[in-house]
């Protein structure tokens, strides 16, 4: 009993691992121009998407142990939710970081076909993920982190480009509106003046 447990866990993890780069793939697909945002803001630096994804992380896991605490079908269907939608929202990042790594290592076969790149940063990271204690403890972890942060604050940059272009487009209407009404109070100024004249 005891193998065949053994076994389960090693083979989901095999297979979780082997359908990461399809994720990553898909993400790239569905949302080309975000990874490729995402993968420039990383290249910049880590620490501050590893912050935001923080949070964002910590509420994650703590939905799930809540969740699964309660030992009922609902609340079991709700913690595999829950993972879902972490590994989902957080791969989306890890697949700008690996195209920022793949970008890091350059070859001509990238002509035209600019989702080499993350195929070749995918690789990086699974190869990494299999290195005992620090890639299943450290960089396996810290990746998912800095994917979540990096999606998050990707998120943040949107809303605010959002409220601001709705804001500017606001702006030349109200100045038009008003240049027009000053001009129109000129012209009866004028108009008042020559008729006193």
């Amino acid at each position: 009993m005891l193998l065949a447990d053994v076994m389960m866990w090693f083979l989901l993890v095999l297979g979780v691992l082997f359908a990461f780069p399809g994720l990553w793939l898909l993400s790239r697909g569905l949302y080309s121009q975000d990874v490729e945002t995402m993968a420039r803001c990383l290249e910049k630096g880590r620490i501050k998407p590893f912050l935001a994804g923080l949070p964002v992380t910590v509420v994650s896991f703590l939905g799930v142990a809540i969740c699964g605490d309660k030992h009922q079908a609902f609340t079991d269907l709700a913690a595999l939710v829950f993972i879902a939608f972490f590994l989902f929202y957080s791969n989306v990042g890890v697949a700008a970081l690996a195209t920022m790594i793949g970008g890091k290592l350059p070859s001509p076969a990238d002509d035209g076909r600019p989702w080499k790149s993350t195929i070749r940063g995918g690789v990086v990271l699974e190869l990494s993920y299999l290195l005992p204690i620090l890639g299943w403890f450290f960089i396996l972890p810290v990746s998912l982190i800095v994917g979540a942060g990096a999606v998050t604050l990707r998120l943040f940059e949107r809303a605010k480009g959002t409220s601001r272009d709705s804001h500017s487009s606001m702006l030349p209407a109200s100045s038009g509106k008003t240049t027009s009404d000053s001009r129109a109070q000129k012209n009866d100024a004028d108009e008042v003046v020559g008729a006193a004249g």
